[in-house]
């Protein structure tokens, strides 16, 4: 006599989305609250930095979709932006993000814009493409000499005092790579650099990503095109360039979450 297998159909309602994860299956609303702020942008080219395990999901801060303040060196880009009322991610900030854009793609995770709407389709796929393939932007942090990892601290500009001048924010290195080559994307530290080599030799987009170490005196930004994403550390502060800009964040309204690290 043969065997009968049923399965149990489980559909989703009309705003409602299904992530699978290799455990568990959740639903989540295609609608969330829209982003509150005292930024203005158009929310609908803003996507929310969610913090949190995928149970607990939680937004304070929102990222431009576009790369915008090109053309300046490091400190300059980070100013004007502040200057602006928004700031520029660490690696701890803009590291999970790109984790985050990429499980969505693959079904994994969810993707919210300021709006509070899904995004989803060929909107999500064209944003993941411009985080893997087609951007070059400075993040907050540079590596002078420290008590850290390397002999290195991490700085980053936490905002500007009265006179417009940078506010700095110092910590020690955390242990990262010190080997420059592909890095897990699941192996980021609090500070949002690797700790593990690649377990495939090959850029796989959302998986890996090629990682230059800290060295003395460089400063943090990502270089991505067609045939890898970068996350470098090696390079001078001061470099600029017309195709060299940033992403953009804006603060919630009552977030907590400045860029400290």
């Amino acid at each position: 006599m043969g065997v009968k297998i049923k399965a149990r159909k489980i559909e989703p309602g009309p705003n409602e989305v299904f992530v699978a994860t290799p455990n568990r299956v959740y639903v989540f609303p295609r609608q969330v609250d829209a982003f509150q702020t005292a930024v203005k942008f158009d929310p609908a080219n803003y996507v929310l930095m969610q913090q949190g395990d995928i149970e607990n999901l939680a937004a304070n801060s929102a990222i431009s979709m576009i790369q915008e303040y090109n053309g300046s060196n490091q400190e300059d880009t980070i100013v004007n932006v502040l200057r602006d009322g928004k700031f520029v991610p660490t690696p701890a900030q803009f590291m999970p993000h790109y984790r985050n854009v990429n499980l969505a793609v693959q079904g994994r995770g969810v993707l919210y814009d300021a709006a509070g709407n899904l995004i989803e389709g060929e909107r999500l796929s064209q944003y993941t493409h411009t985080l893997n393939h087609n951007n070059w932007v400075w993040l907050n942090a540079r590596f002078p000499k420290g008590e850290g990892h390397l002999g290195l601290d991490l700085v980053t500009i936490a905002g500007l005092n009265d006179k417009g001048e940078p506010v700095l924010s110092r910590q020690p290195l955390e242990p990262c790579l010190t080997e420059d080559g592909l890095a897990d994307l699941d192996s980021l530290n609090s500070q949002g650099l690797p700790t593990q080599k690649s377990k495939v030799n090959s850029f796989e987009a959302g998986k890996n990503f090629y990682f230059l170490h800290p060295r003395q005196d460089s400063a943090a930004r990502v270089n991505a095109c067609a045939e890898r994403s970068l996350l470098d550390c090696y390079r001078s502060p001061q470099y600029s360039d017309s195709r060299l800009g940033g992403f953009p964040c804006a603060e919630g309204a009552c977030a907590d979450d400045k860029p400290t690290k």
